[in-house]
């Protein structure tokens, strides 16, 4: 049976869905596609992906499906905005200088609602043209920034009150599944003002971090009321409590670093209230394998789960992943020059051995050991086009050259885990046939994080595995998945650089597992790896 046709049947049974299938499936389209046949039978569709890219990417899809004129997209004023006004005194404000010439008061027919920039030379805001169609149109694509953000969710919620039949599909679902985070800093100036109006939950954090320097950030304060916090706290940031109100006090902690105050929140909340506004909910996802499942139990409703875990026959004789077993990169050691030195020699026999045109990208844990090891090797010894993508912000203006360059020459990105580059970036045919993970990408270990290895402990899904284990296996996932695309004609090699890789290969999606070739670190950089 079709996978469409499939899903929209066991939607028809189940109240929630989680569709796991391998980077380059054609999840999004699934999706749209199912979209336009819950609106086909009545209903309405919200559908919630990553970024505002990946939210444009979805819009365009619907053209496809003819859904265009019945989709609005909600990204907030300054993601639609060509001048990114933040708040309507600056879009006033660009008008009346004559920076924004937007003159039409009436939204277009047909509407444009995907395109941002055609609505604005069109003569209209495409802020306020999705804004005024929001409740009249039956899909409302968004993104995950409106489960975060208190003032977003609530306008969302607002919208959804009207709707009778309604179909939730969240796409790239590991990003939420383990809950929302959000934090908010405070400085100590507004902490002490806020102990002289009498608040005695802020004396206490005071008292704790007085005179005092962290080596890191540190947990000051936890277990605490809302009501804590209401007190002597007129002149308190009201972000505070419009956080604590939005993400309840599941998991909430105040932290400190020598500098600042931060308060830090866990919270499924959102997205359980979500799923249970919602008639039925589809979620999507590359990186929740079978063994990763059960964290759905924290849902407020059961779930089905579907796995899509074997690569087409012509994409698996192409794909060869090398995993190196006697070696790891620890916190301790991977900043020492001998593990600095064993990363340099496997960069370049990953790039002697890669083939005259192509992309290769190789990964970092974190900004801080990309950077201590760029800093000790200069790149343009390689002697071939290298670049550098240090901040997650400039991977757009990055992106494209490196493309560009990789289409005609062997070409290197140098980059850390958590960037765009790792994931929601599509690479086509030879844009992308090598990537290295040099050490096993676990979150970092600090007294936050434990606490929320503790938590997830006590809701019964397990500490190390949902706080450490998974978001290292979801990055890896996410990251190799980025070679899926062409597999057909053109062979791409994955080089993982850590013992850890192969240790931890049963809580791997099926497809990558079965592609994992073991092999010790003299082997790799001695072997002709494509």
């Amino acid at each position: 049976m079709d996978i469409n046709n499939y899903v929209y049947s066991l939607l028809k049974k189940k109240d929630v869905i989680l569709l796991n299938a391998y980077p380059g499936f054609g999840k999004s389209r699934i999706a749209v596609g199912l979209a336009k046949r819950w609106v086909d039978d009545g209903g309405r569709v919200l559908i919630m992906t990553r970024s505002k890219a990946e939210a444009l990417q979805l819009c365009g899809f619907t053209k496809q499906f003819d859904i265009r004129d019945k989709t609005i997209i909600l990204l907030g004023r300054e993601s639609l905005c060509p001048f990114n006004a933040s708040n309507a005194k600056q879009c006033l404000l660009y008008r009346l200088s004559g920076r924004c010439r937007v003159g039409k008061a009436a939204v277009p027919q047909p509407t444009l609602t995907c395109e941002p920039l055609e609505l604005y030379n069109s003569g209209s805001c495409p802020y306020e043209v999705n804004e005024a169609l929001a409740f009249q149109l039956p899909i409302l694509i968004s993104t995950h920034a409106y489960l975060s953000s208190p003032e977003l969710y609530g306008r969302l919620m607002n919208i959804m009150g009207s709707w009778d039949k309604s179909l939730v599909i969240i796409d790239e679902f590991h990003n939420v599944i383990a809950g929302l985070e959000t934090s908010i800093d405070i400085d100590i100036d507004e902490l002490r003002q806020w102990v002289l109006n009498g608040n005695g939950l802020a004396r206490k954090i005071f008292s704790r971090i007085r005179g005092y320097v962290p080596q890191g950030e540190i947990v000051v304060l936890r277990k605490f009321e809302i009501d804590d916090l209401l007190e002597g706290s007129e002149s308190f940031n009201d972000k505070v409590i419009e956080i604590l109100t939005h993400y309840g006090t599941d998991l909430c902690a105040f932290t400190y670093d020598g500098k600042l105050i931060r308060l830090r929140c866990l919270s499924f909340k959102p997205i359980r209230d979500l799923i249970v506004r919602a008639h039925k909910a589809l979620l999507l996802t590359a990186s929740i394998s079978s063994r990763f499942s059960h964290i759905m139990r924290v849902l407020p409703r059961s779930s089905h789960y579907i796995a899509v875990d074997s690569l087409p026959r012509e994409y698996q004789e192409n794909f060869t992943v090398f995993s190196v077993m006697d070696v790891e990169f620890t916190f301790r050691n991977r900043l020492m020059k001998e593990y600095l030195d064993i990363a340099h020699r496997g960069i370049k026999a990953f790039i002697e051995s890669a083939p005259p045109i192509g992309g290769l990208a190789v990964f970092f844990p974190s900004i801080e050991y990309m950077n201590t090891y760029v800093n000790n090797y200069s790149p343009p010894v390689w002697g071939i086009p290298t670049f550098i993508l240090r901040d997650g912000s400039e991977a757009m203006g990055l992106v494209g050259p490196f493309k560009e360059s990789a289409r005609t020459t062997k070409s290197l990105v140098i980059t850390y885990a958590q960037n765009p580059i790792g994931e929601g970036i599509n690479f086509l045919e030879q844009e992308l046939i090598g990537a290295m993970i040099i050490g096993f990408p676990l979150p970092q270990y600090s007294q936050w994080s434990f606490l929320k290895s503790r938590y997830y402990q006590k809701l019964g899904i397990g500490g190390f595995m949902v706080s450490f284990l998974f978001p290292a296996i979801s990055t890896t996932t996410q990251i190799l998945g980025r070679l899926l695309r062409d597999l057909d004609r053109h062979k791409k090699v994955a080089v993982l650089l850590d013992g850890r890789f192969y240790r931890y290969r049963k809580y791997m999606p099926k497809w990558l597992m079965s592609r994992m070739k073991p092999i010790s670190i003299s082997q790799f950089l001695n072997t002709s790896l494509w």
